[in-house]
């Protein structure tokens, strides 16, 4: 069975140079349109500009998404390391102090209510990892 290309074919076989050329999507002679090639150069150096500006910029996000953890896991290790006579609960906001002897201490009092050095106030997240708590005034 013959499809409708294979039947296009061979009925275009039989017809004089003159008619084939008539079918033909491009210029067979001095006198047809000129054919213009698309500008490949110039697309690629604008969109690999595109794709470049695009990869940099995703790299530049991970990049910064990294050093944020870094920062987090300093903190982390902090927080781990300092001193506290509990066992922090999830969601609860804990307030990390600096004595005056230098040590520093995990406590549940409010910055307010404790005459110490305040160095900032943490939640314990079920991924037991700290996450600072922003606290507005």
């Amino acid at each position: 069975m013959r499809n409708a290309l294979d039947t296009f074919k061979a009925e275009t076989q039989n017809y004089p140079l003159t008619k084939r050329r008539a079918l033909l999507t491009y210029g067979t002679d001095f006198s047809a349109p000129r054919i213009d090639l698309p500008d490949t150069q110039l697309f690629q150096t604008e969109r690999g500009s595109l794709a470049r500006n695009y990869f940099e910029n995703k790299l530049e996000l991970l990049n910064q998404e990294y050093q944020n953890l870094v920062e987090l896991a300093k903190l982390n290790e902090a927080l781990y390391n300092a001193n506290y006579n509990f066992v922090p609960r999830v969601g609860v906001t804990y307030h990390l102090y600096r004595l005056h002897t230098g040590e520093t201490i995990l406590s549940l009092i409010e910055p307010e209510r404790w005459d110490q050095e305040f160095l900032g106030s943490y939640v314990y997240t079920a991924d037991s990892v700290w996450k600072p708590l922003e606290i507005s005034e």
